[in-house]
C-alpha cells in the first residue's frame, strides 16, 4: 500500500508532500530520490530504524516527522536537509547523534527530540543557528553543554524530566529566551543565572529539589511560574517579608 501512495507521488512529478503514518515501513522507501519537489515527508508511527543513503535528493525537504520510529541515534543522512526547517524526532530510541548529521542543518528553527534515551548533547548543536524551539522532555539527560548557549533565536527550550541539576553560566547571554521548562529534575539550587534574563516570561521548575528562592526573582518578568512540588512550598520562601504593622480588618 505504502509503495502505491509512493509510485502516485512519483508520477505526479511535483508532489511536494507525502504522508504515510502507521504503514509498519521498516526503512524509508528508496522511491524518495525521485520526489525532487518534495517539501513535507511525514513517516511517523512505523517502524524505521534507519534513514536510505537517497534522502541526499530531498534538499527541498522543510519538514520532516520521524516521530514513534525505532532510530537509535539521529542518521547522519540528516546533513543532506540543508533546507529543513521542521523536524520531528520523538518517540524514538535515539541515544546519539551521528558525527556528521547536524552539518546540514542551518535553517532548522524547530527540533522535537521528546521521549528518548539521550544523555548528552553534542557540541555541535551550535551548528543550529537559526533554531527557535528545542524540546528535549523525557531523556536522561545530566547536563547542558555551554554551546547550546550560543543560538541566538531560541525563544523556547523544553527539559522537563531528566536528571539535570544545573544549567551553565552561559545561559545569560540567551537574551531572546521567552519559555523554559526544567520540572522534573534534580536540582537544588535555583539557577540565579536565570534572573539575568530580562525577556523571560514562562518559568518552569516544578518537581525539583530547590529549597530556597533568590530575591531577584522578584525583578524578572515572568508571566507564569510554575514551581509546586519543590521544598521551599513547605515554608516561605526566602524573599518574603512580614510587615511591620497588620492592619485589622474592619466591618
Amino acid at each position: 500500500m505504502s509503495e502505491k501512495l509512493l509510485l502516485k507521488a512519483v508520477r505526479s512529478e511535483k508532489a511536494t508532500v507525502v504522508v504515510l503514518r502507521g504503514k509498519n515501513l521498516t526503512t524509508v522507501p528508496s522511491l524518495v530520490r525521485k520526489l525532487y519537489h518534495l517539501r513535507t515527508l511525514d513517516l511517523m508511527s512505523n517502524k524505521i530504524s534507519k534513514l536510505c543513503p537517497e534522502f541526499f535528493s530531498l534538499t527541498k525537504l522543510k519538514k520532516l516527522n520521524l516521530g514513534n520510529n525505532r532510530l537509535e541515534e539521529v542518521p547522519e543522512e540528516m546533513m543532506y536537509l540543508e533546507n529543513l526547517e521542521i523536524l520531528h524526532l520523538f518517540g524514538n530510541l535515539i541515544k546519539s547523534f551521528a558525527p556528521k548529521s547536524l552539518d546540514g542543518f542551518e535553517n532548522l528553527n524547530i527540533l522535537n527530540m521528546n521521549h528518548n534515551k539521550l544523555e548528552k548533547i553534542p557540541p555541535e548543536i551550535s551548528r543550529l543557528q537559526n533554531l527557535k524551539s528545542l524540546s528535549l522532555n523525557n531523556n536522561q539527560l545530566t547536563d547542558i553543554p555551554k554551546e547550546l548557549c550560543s543560538l541566538a533565536y531560541l525563544s523556547e527550550i523544553q527539559l522537563n524530566h531528566n536528571q539535570l541539576v544545573s544549567i551553565p553560566e552561559e545561559f545569560k547571554t540567551m537574551k531572546n529566551l521567552r519559555k523554559l521548562s526544567l520540572a522534573r529534575n534534580l536540582m537544588d539550587v535555583f539557577p540565579i543565572v536565570l534572573c539575568s534574563l530580562s525577556n523571560l516570561r514562562i518559568l518552569d521548575i516544578a518537581g525539583n529539589l530547590i529549597q530556597i528562592l533568590p530575591r531577584k526573582i522578584r525583578r524578572m518578568g515572568l508571566k507564569e511560574f510554575y514551581c509546586e512540588e519543590n521544598p521551599f512550598l513547605k515554608r516561605f520562601p526566602i524573599f518574603v517579608e512580614q510587615m511591620e504593622e497588620v492592619l485589622p480588618l474592619k466591618i
